[in-house]
């Protein structure tokens, strides 16, 4: 009898998650998705842990009030010791929300006592991550079908979860990591099966991550590209460029990249008909930030390649509103 109770809780278990990882579009063919970014939660000292308790509550608020279909956490999540009460509490507070969730790694946040493995268990330990495990125990790259609000076979849009590690591995080379070409290669693979099962029509996708690509800085440079947004300060992408950007540009599927990592940069800009975006620093008083702290927005229309983004200010405030349409314009 214990035997075919624990079978029973097994089988339990396994629907529940099943049911807490499909993303699908809304009967209104839309589908809603929050962007909290570089949140560095801390718990080194009193004022910091106060300051986490503000970002707690600006989880909540963005969950009740912008209702959205999943949660996507691009990195520096926990970046202070002791961290592994600070991943509980987050898991925790997600597993009361039961929305779908991603999380990706910053640079900072395996340089507390926990590991990438430690940390990637806690996380895929929740019914409701939509993570998973590669081979060396950490967060694998995960590509997340966004399905039909209706009986249409295939997945309607694509999102990207990717990690684009912390610092320079080669001797000699200073500075922020890059993606591998492996990484480049599985993007790339992904986006053209996609698009050879869609009947040759790429898949309208996102892409998300930590640290900015190269071309995000010539991009807001060009000021002919259609932007919005600012950069209070210089981005600081990976020292070397491995070709993800091109990767994307020519598949055709990726519309929009979005990061973190540079805190006083929230800006949008539109090249080669892909959006380059920033989320909006997500935390509060426990490291440099100089805007106001908030949410990325991003709605996804059902078989459009489009979407409508905006940032949302802990008093509701909506800022740089926009639509993209292959450019940028402001949302009417």
């Amino acid at each position: 009898m214990r035997q075919i109770v624990i079978f029973m809780a097994a089988l339990a278990v396994s629907a529940v998650t099943l049911s807490a990882r499909d993303l699908q579009f809304r009967k209104d063919r839309s589908f809603r998705i929050a962007q909290f970014t570089d949140m560095h939660l801390n718990a080194s000292t009193p004022y910091k842990e106060g300051q986490a308790d503000k970002t707690f509550a600006r989880l909540s608020r963005v969950v009740n009030e912008e209702k959205p279909d999943v949660l996507m956490f691009t990195g520096d999540i926990v970046t202070g010791k002791p961290a592994l009460g600070m991943w509980n509490r987050l898991i925790d507070s997600l597993n009361v929300y039961k929305i779908p969730f991603c999380v990706m790694f910053g640079n900072h946040d395996a340089e507390q006592e926990l590991t990438r493995q430690q940390i990637a268990q806690i996380v895929t330990g929740s019914p409701y991550s939509l993570n998973t495990l590669n081979s060396d125990g950490e967060l694998d790259d995960v590509e997340l079908p966004v399905m039909s609000s209706k009986a249409v076979k295939g997945p309607q849009a694509l999102l990207y979860c990717m990690d684009s590690h912390d610092y320079a591995t080669i001797e000699g080379l200073d500075g922020y990591g890059w993606f591998t070409y492996d990484q480049v290669a599985w993007i790339r693979d992904r986006c053209n099966a996609r698009t050879s099962a869609n009947g040759g029509k790429p898949v309208p996708s996102l892409a998300f991550f930590h640290i900015c690509l190269q071309e995000y800085e010539t991009a807001w440079k060009n000021r002919s590209n259609s932007h919005i947004g600012r950069a209070a300060e210089s981005e600081c992408p990976g020292v070397l460029n491995t070709g993800m950007y091109s990767a994307m540009v020519e598949g055709g599927s990726v519309m929009g990249c979005f990061v973190g990592h540079d805190h006083d940069i929230d800006y949008v800009v539109a090249q080669y008909g892909i959006a380059l975006g920033y989320g909006r620093y997500s935390g509060d008083d426990t490291v440099y930030n100089n805007l106001r702290p908030g949410v990325r927005m991003i709605v996804l229309r059902e078989g459009l390649r489009e979407f409508e983004s905006w940032i949302v200010e802990d008093d509701g405030r909506i800022v740089d509103h926009i639509d993209f349409n292959g450019k940028i314009t402001k949302h009417k």
